[in-house]
């Protein structure tokens, strides 16, 4: 391969192709702030905000394209943004708990108080790590040949 063909491959890092990872932190806002607030006692739990997550989290887990109607979603519907999901959960349990937090936050609403708030800061926690890694590669894209987006949400889901 030559050296122009090998530059080809390589993703590029101008600033309108890095607001992916900006829309991903974005994407993790209405989370941590939905769970802040219920963990201060300001607020009730915005299921709107962790349900929207699920979803789409399920769907990187499923290895399907998240889609509205037909359209890739801003978060998580490309190589970069799974990767970057990937990187900040490195541990396979993080991805696991991420699901399971937010499934019982959603599903059990008979929760003890101190257990329903435990499982809203671990996942603050995961969630601000998942922001702090999308603006990190904001600030500082890699750059790399993109494979397959489903060939990576595969990869997740079997982890």
């Amino acid at each position: 391969m030559s050296e122009d063909e090998g530059r080809a491959l390589l993703m590029p890092t101008d600033l309108q192709s890095r607001t992916q990872y900006l829309a991903l932190a974005e994407f993790c806002q209405p989370v941590i702030g939905s769970l802040s607030d219920y963990v201060e006692g300001t607020a009730p739990l915005r299921e709107d905000a962790l349900r929207g997550a699920q979803i789409a989290l399920q769907f990187v887990k499923e290895g399907a394209p998240y889609s509205f109607g037909g359209r890739t979603a801003a978060a998580l519907g490309n190589y970069d943004q799974v990767r970057t999901l990937e990187e900040a959960w490195r541990d396979p349990e993080d991805f696991a708990d991420v699901i399971k937090l937010t499934s019982d936050l959603l599903n059990n609403s008979d929760l003890l108080k101190d257990d329903r708030t435990a499982k809203a800061r671990r996942l603050i926690n995961l969630f601000l790590k998942l922001q702090a890694k999308a603006l990190w590669n904001f600030e500082q894209p890699k750059q790399a040949a993109a494979p397959d987006v489903g060939e990576l949400c595969k990869a997740l889901r079997a982890t």
